[in-house]
């Protein structure tokens, strides 16, 4: 098998088409403000590693959007609208902030009389911040996790932990002020403000933003070096980057990845798309150990199970185009719904086309993983002939994992009853009936992971307040599921905290996902 050496840079680029869907973007918008990011720094004189910074800054600055994106979505309904709302606004602005509060309630509560709404809008924002604060802190601590999975360096971990902060100190989590704020955040802020406003409101009325928001949210320096000659830095970036673009404007030395890291780079992925929504946590990372195992009984080349594998950590990577408030649906979808969801495999494969020919293979599989056997599947109705072993195997792995998870409209299914609707839909023709029994005899063989010893000192008790709180229960709902007093069950939240070393929820649950705290069984 060929040896692997991928480039860092394009793994940042998947994750940036990943943080482009789920915060409601336009196709490259991370891209473009890192062209006009670098062209700043160009414009300052700045040196290699602050060039360097800069450039994973655009790409990567919100790697950790997807945490607590359920508890987002029920406090605001559609999450991708209001993050569209957040990328307008100056969130320096009291006004501003409320504004967006409102759009969001006014979309959740929009079946309500005029009376009515009107007091579930009051009453909400009366808990707007309380809840949205911690959510955003989360954000910054899980950004940090996943740039140290996929092999950032100290400084470029600080600037994620601070992308919500501002120059005059009336940012977040940590509220710091001037100079305090790393000038890549800044520079960041600044580039992505620009290509947001722009793409929205034109040219003329982004610059008149950025004069009022100068002193603000970035310092007058800045703005005004970008407000001197505005045409010039945003000329030929008003719509797609290519690969080779971004790739020629990462400083040297380049940040390589072996097969090991790129396997932890694909994890990483995984568990970013994945921790969207406590149903979904530790998905991918089933369908890939199924699929690798049905490989391995098929006798397939370890090329193609290298395959299978990092498919299934990315097959549902087009899923972020989706708000989280649709697929916490208990009802069925809507036709627009529907549709709108058959595209995630687009959106997978066009994601994928970051890793280059590299990424062919594992694109391809994505493309295909909700297809069948006789056309009935999605996005294309690809039939048979269009699909290998490979595709076989993975469309029956997602299957069945699904099946054994819990979802809004229904419980999870039992192990026997798993099979019996995969062997079912073998008869109607669709699944592959050597790819599903190589599933079965893998999930039989693999029907419990081994128990996990516990993690980080925590005591039995820690540990299963640490699976609740990660299963996205409040620490209410914790004590009243443990039977302990409220008071209790924060004393141990905040013990579990100090002894994983994390400091919010988010944290806390990609920790547990991370060392198979959460979903204890494949196929059990």
């Amino acid at each position: 098998m060929a040896q692997v050496s991928v480039r860092r840079a394009d793994f940042m680029m998947l994750l940036a088409y990943a943080t482009d869907l789920a915060t409601g973007q336009s196709r490259d918008f991370a891209l473009r403000s890192c062209v006009l990011a670098m062209r700043l720094a160009d414009e300052m004189g700045l040196g290699v590693e602050e060039r360097r910074e800069v450039f994973h800054q655009a790409i990567l600055r919100y790697i950790g959007c997807n945490a607590d994106t359920h508890l987002l979505a029920s406090a605001f309904g559609d999450e991708i609208a209001m993050r569209q709302d957040m990328a307008l606004a100056d969130l320096g602005s009291q006004s501003e902030i409320g504004n967006i509060f409102v759009r969001a309630f006014t979309r959740v509560f929009a079946d309500m009389p005029p009376e009515e709404l009107n007091r579930a809008i009051q009453e909400g924002l009366a808990g707007a911040l309380e809840i949205g604060v911690p959510i955003l802190a989360g954000h910054c601590e899980v950004a940090q996790r996943i740039g140290q999975r996929i092999g950032l360096e100290e400084g470029m971990l600080e600037n994620l932990a601070q992308l919500y902060e501002r120059w005059d100190g009336h940012g977040m989590p940590r509220g710091l002020k001037g100079s305090e704020v790393r000038l890549p955040v800044r520079m960041v802020t600044l580039a992505q403000e620009v290509i947001a406003l722009a793409e929205a409101y034109g040219f003329d009325a982004m610059i008149e933003a950025i004069g009022k928001r100068r002193g603000g949210a970035y310092e007058a320096e800045l703005a005004d070096l970008f407000l001197g000659d505005a045409e010039r830095l945003l000329d030929g970036i008003d719509g797609a980057v290519d690969r080779e673009t971004i790739l020629a404007l990462e400083p040297e030395p380049y940040g390589l990845l072996d097969e090991a890291a790129c396997e932890e780079a694909y994890v990483a992925i995984a568990d970013m798309i994945d921790m969207r929504m406590p149903f979904t946590f530790g998905h991918s990372r089933a369908v890939a150990a199924l699929g690798e195992a049905a490989g391995r009984c098929m006798g397939l080349p370890e090329a193609d199970i290298r395959a299978i594998r990092w498919a299934a950590y990315t097959h549902d990577i087009g899923e972020l185009s989706v708000p989280v408030s649709t697929w916490m649906k208990a009802t069925p979808f809507s036709v627009r719904e529907t549709d709108t969801a058959h595209l995630h495999p687009y959106h997978g494969e066009r994601a994928l086309a970051a890793l280059g020919a590299g990424g062919e293979p594992v694109a391809a599989l994505v493309l295909r993983h909700h297809e069948r056997l006789d056309g009935s599947g999605y996005h294309r109705y690809a039939k048979a002939a269009d699909l290998s072993p490979a595709a076989r195997i993975l469309a029956a792995a997602e299957a069945y994992q699904t099946a054994r998870e819990d979802r809004p409209h229904r419980p999870a299914m039992t192990d026997q009853a798993a099979a019996a609707k995969l062997r079912g839909l073998v008869r109607e023709g669709k699944l592959c009936p050597d790819g599903v029994e190589a599933v079965l005899t893998a999930a039989g063989q693999a029907s419990r992971r081994a128990s996990v010893a516990s993690p980080g000192g925590l005591t039995p008790r820690e540990l299963e307040v640490l699976r609740l709180i990660a299963a996205g229960h409040t620490a209410k709902e914790t004590a009243q599921m443990l039977e302990i007093a409220p008071k209790t069950a924060d004393n141990h939240i905040q013990n579990l905290y100090s002894k994983i070393g994390v400091s919010t929820r988010a944290g806390a649950a990609l920790y547990a996902l991370e060392r198979g705290l959460v979903r204890q069984e494949i196929a059990a």
